[in-house]
């Protein structure tokens, strides 16, 4: 009787796991398009958008050659913001009309002070080499005229975080490399898998669907772990990305990759049960993948979009995730502080396994 109870007792399905997870993982290092995308790629865009500074102003003011001398010209040049563009007066309007320059400064024959001219090309620019210059001018009068100013302005410098542009951009490439594991690389290998005939014959055997699934699953979850490692030495050695608490800033980036590549697979699968041969993977993959790269906040603030868009944005998935990573690079926050971001890609997960289950075949 105890024979026969162990005979119906359902086989192990830990072997099998990790055999699938393990030539997958395997496959998956051997194909250059994945190891392409998933690690050069992103590190490509971190060497070139590495190279761009801080968000200190810069200004670029053009002033003639033969117009260099007097006071303002000698206060100008001690403003660190302004970098000061020489040559002839027809030279330095013809950068202006181009948008090389923020403003060109001149002194009339005769006039005692002098004329700025600004293109509308750049607002911001324009505006920020007028507050200066006038800031300027106005300093001057003031001393000339031997006046005492009624309202004083202190201003007292506070220690604060050297804000890079890797900073903001780096946390979003990590969600790029996670989003091109898990979407297009996930619908390429079980197409391939169920095109070669390899899912019918694992199905001759006692292992589940579900391991199948998991074995995927863990296999990108190595892939993805390294991503992250690799994006993150490149950046804080390379280009002194900031780690707010240090070792526990990565800890919390690694358990958010984990989350936003389970909730992320739903798609995959999705892709997956949609296409029948590689030839259609592609270009259903980059209808999720590539917009959402492009506006959900991997080169620029959300907010820079207009502001019927914004709302859309923040909607997708990748805006989920690029929100929840940079509230935990650039902010210092924790878990406690993301759950709005979570709810959304759990929503968003939720979504994506339903409708994978309705369209997935294994054959």
């Amino acid at each position: 009787m105890t024979n026969q109870v162990e005979n119906k007792k359902a086989p192990s399905q830990i072997r099998p796991l990790f055999s699938i997870a393990f030539y997958s993982l395997r496959a998956m290092t051997r194909n250059r398009a994945t190891m392409f995308f998933g690690f050069v790629f992103p590190l490509l865009f971190i060497s070139v958008f590495g190279l761009f500074g801080g968000s200190t102003l810069n200004v670029s003011l053009g002033i003639p050659v033969s117009q260099q001398g007097g006071l303002v010209y000698e206060a100008l040049t001690k403003i660190e913001a302004f970098h000061i563009e020489s040559g002839t007066r027809e030279e330095l309007l013809a950068k202006l009309k181009q948008g090389r320059i923020a403003g060109v400064f001149t002194v009339e024959d005769g006039s005692p002070g002098g004329k700025l001219l600004v293109s509308k090309a750049d607002p911001q620019q324009a505006a920020a080499v007028t507050s200066l210059v006038s800031g300027v001018v106005d300093k001057i009068n003031l001393r000339a005229a031997n006046v005492t100013p009624l309202l004083n302005l202190q201003v007292e410098e506070t220690s604060g975080r050297d804000f890079k542009f890797i900073d903001f951009f780096l946390p979003a490439i990590i969600g790029f490399a996670l989003l091109a594991t898990a979407v297009p690389n996930t619908a390429f290998g079980l197409v391939f898998l169920k095109k070669t005939l390899v899912l019918k014959r694992i199905f001759a055997t006692p292992t589940k669907g579900s391991t199948i699934l998991i074995g995927q699953a863990c296999s990108r979850l190595v892939i993805v772990l390294a991503q992250t490692l690799v994006i993150l030495a490149v950046g804080i050695f390379a280009f002194k990305f900031n780690l707010v608490h240090g070792f526990l800033t990565i800890i919390d980036i690694f358990i958010l990759s984990i989350i936003g590549l389970f909730a992320f697979l739903g798609f995959g699968l999705f892709v997956a049960g949609l296409s029948n041969e590689e030839n259609t993977v592609a270009p259903v993959a980059q209808l999720i993948v590539l917009p959402q790269f492009l506006v959900a906040g991997t080169f620029f603030p959300i907010d820079s979009l207009p502001s019927w868009a914004q709302p859309l944005v923040n909607a997708l998935p990748l805006s989920f995730f690029n929100t929840a990573i940079r509230k935990i690079t650039i902010e210092g926050l924790g878990f406690g502080d993301l759950l709005p971001q979570l709810f959304g890609l759990a929503i968003w997960s939720a979504v994506a396994y339903f409708a994978a289950s309705r369209t997935f075949r294994w054959e």
